[in-house]
């Protein structure tokens, strides 16, 4: 279990860095463009708003990998026992289930998404969706990891 977190954490760092990577190039481009050459990119503001889609979706899951995504840290500081095993709970559960959604609905959109072309570039828009059931999928075995871990580490708390 420990070696996936390590291959997906890394992935996932080298992806979100590679689209940074590529949103600057493409940005610095479209500058050197617009006022060296006198004409813009007509294609590199759609294709930098996908980027960034990207790069957002997949930071969510980043944060939650990390213990970054807002939390209910004061109150839990404060809590022991069975009432911090609950709010662990609901908070996990929220999170699970908003995730979930992002699946199931990010699978549908997909599928809408196959009948779709971006306005300049003709890019399918099934490519920039697929991100959202992709990240919701890591988003919910980051959370029920969390959890588990929470779970078991708050058991062993005096109250």
């Amino acid at each position: 279990m420990k070696q996936l977190d390590t291959i997906l954490g890394k992935a996932l760092y080298w992806l979100i860095a590679g689209l940074m990577f590529a949103m600057a190039v493409l940005i610095f481009a479209q500058v050197l463009a617009r006022y060296a050459f006198g004409n813009s990119l007509t294609w590199s503001e759609e294709i930098g708003r996908y980027i960034f889609v990207w790069m957002s979706f997949l930071g969510m899951a980043t944060a939650i990998r990390e213990k970054a995504h807002v939390a209910l840290d004061i109150l839990l500081q404060h809590l022991t026992g069975v009432s911090k095993k609950a709010v662990i709970l609901f908070n996990g559960l929220l999170l699970l289930f908003l995730s979930g959604a992002m699946v199931t609905s990010g699978f549908y959109l997909v599928q809408y998404g196959m009948l779709q072309n971006s306005s300049a570039v003709r890019l399918p828009m099934h490519f920039v969706y697929s991100v959202i059931p992709f990240s919701g999928a890591l988003m919910f075995y980051y959370t029920f990891r969390e959890m588990a871990e929470a779970w078991k580490n708050a058991g062993g708390e005096k109250a």
